[in-house]
């Protein structure tokens, strides 16, 4: 089958693929929500941005295909083979990945919130800024994958193997479980959570929307570009902190120190300043917000 059959077959509301061979080809950008490739030969095949959601990929092999920015929320990839597999920004949120091969895959900054990958197999896969909050560890195969700076709140790793896997700069909440005997904070990640220091630490360019730091020791650390919208930072230590190009929009600094924090180009739009203050949306930057500059 070519690009114009399997188009024309699913329009016309017959959407069953499974077992078929569709080696190679090029359905980029296409829609094909819904459909069953269970089984199927998906092997090198273009699915750049395919709309591939709800989809049953049971047991289907899509080993070394480009699905960069495809959504395959809630597909089911039960033992589905991904080795190799391009899967950049896609999104997986939902999915069901159990047994799944993602061995060598390129999952950077995609988004597999709450998916159950249960017995997966990472192995040497490039997770690096992956969202995978809530996401299922048990069982799975994470020796040598790339984990740095994803997100790994409420995460169940409590089973998973991670012998020489990469947590620098993973994030974690109190309510991530990791294996017994493995210390998250000796393997580079950062716990978010009330009263932690952080003091110095790399935290530029991350979603931290929301996030509850206050109290914390966040001296001298590094959070330019970051996304830091409706953050509580009350009380917290940002005294030398680079908040350059920083969305603090809706956060909360009060009782902040924030003694020689660096401020350029920060949005600080309704964000509650050291003072109890708030700082009016449209207002023109301030050259010191308390103590910082």
């Amino acid at each position: 089958m070519d690009r114009a059959e399997i188009l024309a077959q699913y329009a016309a509301g017959d959407r069953n693929f499974g077992d078929g061979d569709l080696t190679a080809l090029d359905l980029s950008q296409c829609d094909l929500s819904g459909a069953d490739f269970s089984y199927a030969e998906l092997v090198a095949m273009n699915l750049v941005r395919a709309n591939l959601s709800n989809c049953t990929l049971t047991g289907a092999n899509l080993a070394s295909s480009d699905l960069e920015g495809a959504n395959l929320r809630r597909a089911d990839l039960t033992t589905a083979a991904l080795n190799d597999v391009n899967l950049s920004g896609a999104e997986l949120r939902l999915a069901a990945c159990t047994r799944a091969e993602f061995a060598s895959a390129c999952l950077m900054i995609a988004n597999l919130t709450g998916s159950d990958l249960s017995g997966a197999n990472f192995h040497r896969a490039n997770l690096l800024g992956a969202q995978l909050m809530g996401v299922q560890f048990i069982e799975a195969n994470l020796t040598e994958t790339n984990l740095s700076r994803s997100y790994l709140y409420e995460a169940d790793l409590s089973e998973a193997y991670v012998a020489a896997a990469n947590f620098n700069g993973a994030l974690f909440n109190p309510q991530t479980i990791f294996p017994a005997g493995f210390d998250p904070v000796a393997a580079g990640a950062y716990l978010i959570a009330p009263g932690v220091d952080l003091a110095g630490r790399i935290l530029s360019g991350l979603q931290l929307s929301s996030v509850d730091l206050s109290g914390a020791n966040l001296s001298s650390a590094d959070f330019r570009n970051s996304l830091l919208t409706w953050a509580n930072l009350s009380g917290a230590n940002l005294s030398g902190a680079n908040l350059s190009g920083a969305n603090l929009s809706g956060a909360n600094l009060s009782g902040a120190n924030l003694d020689d924090a660096l401020l350029a180009s920060a949005n600080l739009s309704g964000t509650i300043l050291p003072d109890g203050t708030t700082h009016a949306a449209g207002q023109a930057m301030i050259a010191e917000v308390g103590s910082g500059r």
